[in-house]
């Protein structure tokens, strides 16, 4: 299947953008929710619409402020408002438990969403994630938050993404997909971005995953340079007993630098989760 046509949904006024595989046929199926990262959209799923849409109703939105969804007033949004804006979209478009998968930064983002509404959570999947800054001493996470930001408002986002993101992918990334990844990066605009940022400074991973209680995965890049193996491992000590998942010469985007082993991986572990 194609990548869906984006679709409106309104939360409080706010339009979201999501891309959603749902028909009539699509009512017995496990609702898969994929949340993109910093530089990322519902186009960072291309791959897994292609080859997951016979076996899973796949849910991606544009994450608040990005693409065509309207942001967030607060400069300083939590992870907590993220989850709680995909709870809302969910509830509109009648999806009342889901499966949810996390890349990067937004791995946070559904790891608050799996501990705030368990009972809406069929499995979580710390995919490559990042675990956010709360957890350090404030004046190293103050350190850290004001370096993140002025890069990023120094370099703007494409500079960003031919600057930090080709070091984000692996050394077998295929040139087309290497030059999809930084396009759709250059694309994140740079205010939700920073929003984004801020939602990492004030977020503990650690903290979150202890209150997950849903079978839980975690995909890891053995290159990944933002999240590296320790990161991985640590987030699978962190949620308990569970599966771990590592590609072998990935970097960041391991759904787009080897769709084909990510999207087994994806099938086999939700597949063996009953509703």
């Amino acid at each position: 299947m194609a990548l869906p046509e984006l679709m409106m949904v309104d939360v409080g006024g706010t339009p979201i953008a999501i891309r959603d595989t749902a028909t009539i046929d699509d009512s017995d199926k496990p609702a898969l929710v994929l949340l993109h990262g910093l530089g990322g959209s519902s186009q960072t799923w291309a791959f897994q619409f292609r080859a997951l849409s016979d076996h899973f109703r796949l849910i991606a939105w544009d994450m608040p402020g990005y693409g065509a969804s309207g942001g967030f007033v607060r400069e300083n949004p939590t992870a907590e408002h993220y989850a709680h804006t995909i709870s809302a979209v969910l509830d509109t478009i009648g999806v009342f438990k889901s499966h949810i998968l996390g890349q990067s930064l937004a791995a946070l983002i559904g790891a608050a969403y799996a501990a705030e509404y368990p009972d809406q959570t069929l499995s979580y999947t710390f995919c490559q994630g990042l675990t956010g800054l709360a957890g350090l001493p404030d004046t190293e996470r103050s350190k850290q938050r004001k370096k993140l930001l002025k890069e990023l408002r120094n370099l703007g986002t494409e500079k960003f993404a031919e600057e930090r993101g080709r070091n984000l992918l692996g050394p077998d990334a295929m040139p087309m997909i290497a030059e999809l990844a930084l396009t759709i990066m250059k694309r994140a605009p740079l205010g939700a971005m920073c929003q984004a940022i801020e939602m990492t400074a004030q977020t503990d991973f650690f903290d979150l995953a202890s209150r997950i209680d849903c079978p839980s995965l975690v995909i890891a890049g053995s290159l990944d340079p933002a999240s590296p193996l320790s990161t991985g491992r640590a987030a699978r000590r962190a949620l308990g007993e569970g599966p771990i998942e590592i590609f072998d010469r990935c970097g960041h985007y391991s759904c787009m630098e080897n769709p084909g082993a990510f999207n087994s991986t994806v099938k086999k572990f939700v597949g063996l989760i009953g509703d």
